[in-house]
């Protein structure tokens, strides 16, 4: 391994009924699951060429290989282990660093809005920053990321997961760090949030999840 940097890319498989399930209660089960598969190649297409190795985590675990043949090869595809959010991202990141890659950021699926730019500079701080993180304007992060020397798995225990209070309690933990700080992006979660990518989204950003919400414009 070369020893450089790894994105730790967190994804489901897109089934109808089990997939963002607050957007399926507005706008139904098979429209939830085709935004989710745009968001996610909205994202790599942003991804690609970013300068880091990109390995998939797959959830479940039993449907690593449709992701594989959903995705295509060239990236790294891992079942995610079983045990909370904070539980699977801390086996992702010991991955990384057994593996030897110098530096690992873990990333939601839900990002459609993620640029090119945005990316590049995400890996740019991982290359030179011992620690980063991204907030969310709910109180979250959408993304969190170390140098293998620095790696802190206190960051992803007995942490208060999908609260507002997730993104104060770690960075205490990442304070000794003083980790770089990534502009405030919002995952999408609900109808509303759609609402606000589509009348605010960047020219030629999220094409295909902007394909879709534009013919959905009425429901939205």
């Amino acid at each position: 391994m070369s020893g450089g940097p790894c994105i730790l890319f967190m994804v489901r498989w897109p089934r109808p009924g089990r997939t963002k399930t607050r957007i399926a209660q507005a706008l139904g089960d098979e429209t939830a699951a085709a935004l989710y598969r745009a968001f996610v190649e909205d994202m790599l297409e942003a991804l690609d060429g970013c300068g880091a190795q990109v390995a998939v985590w797959v959830d479940p675990a039993e449907d690593t290989h449709r992701v594989r043949a959903w995705l295509g090869e060239g990236r790294k595809y891992l079942p995610q282990p079983e045990g909370d959010l904070g539980a699977r991202m801390e086996r992702a990141f010991q991955w990384a660093f057994c593996q030897g890659y110098g530096s690992a950021a873990a990333l939601g699926s839900d990002l459609p809005h993620l640029t090119g730019k945005g990316a590049h500079q995400l890996v740019r701080l991982l290359r030179s920053e011992p620690a980063l993180v991204g907030p969310s304007p709910d109180g979250g992060y959408w993304t969190i990321g170390f140098s293998a020397a620095r790696y802190t798995p206190g960051a992803f225990r007995n942490m208060p997961w999908s609260t507002p209070e997730l993104l104060a309690r770690t960075m205490g933990v990442l304070e000794p760090l003083q980790p770089a700080i990534l502009p405030e992006l919002h995952d999408m979660d609900t109808a509303e949030d759609l609402r606000k990518l589509l009348e605010a989204c960047p020219a030629g950003t999220a094409r295909r999840t902007v394909e879709i919400l534009k013919s959905l414009s009425e429901a939205l």
